[in-house]
């Protein structure tokens, strides 16, 4: 049974709620289409920004389209300290106005 490479979803207020690429399969083009896909549903449901808690890790990725710090945050989950940054990408063109 073939298993999943990837997922992502954004909800309606542009939210990047899961992000998640196979660490197996590695700089294949996969986050770059899930991120192609999820700006595109973003911009068709008349969102003017997308924004997501996003790891270390993953902060360089969502800079390489666009994202920009907004915050830096150390959330405690179940004891245990998990560094992030609120980022967000204003989405030019959109047909809603930014904040």
């Amino acid at each position: 049974m073939p298993k999943p490479v990837g997922y992502a979803d954004v909800q309606e207020n542009g939210y990047i709620d899961h992000f998640f690429v196979s660490g197996r399969h590695p700089r294949q083009g996969i986050g770059k289409a899930l991120m192609a896909v999820l700006e595109s549903e973003a911009r068709q449901l008349g969102g003017a920004e997308l924004t997501s808690d996003v790891s270390r890790t993953a902060q360089p990725f969502f800079h390489s389209f666009g994202f920009e710090v907004v915050e830096q945050r150390t959330p405690v989950i179940r004891g245990v300290a998990v560094p992030n940054a609120l980022m967000r990408k204003v989405l030019k063109g959109s047909h809603a106005s930014a904040a």
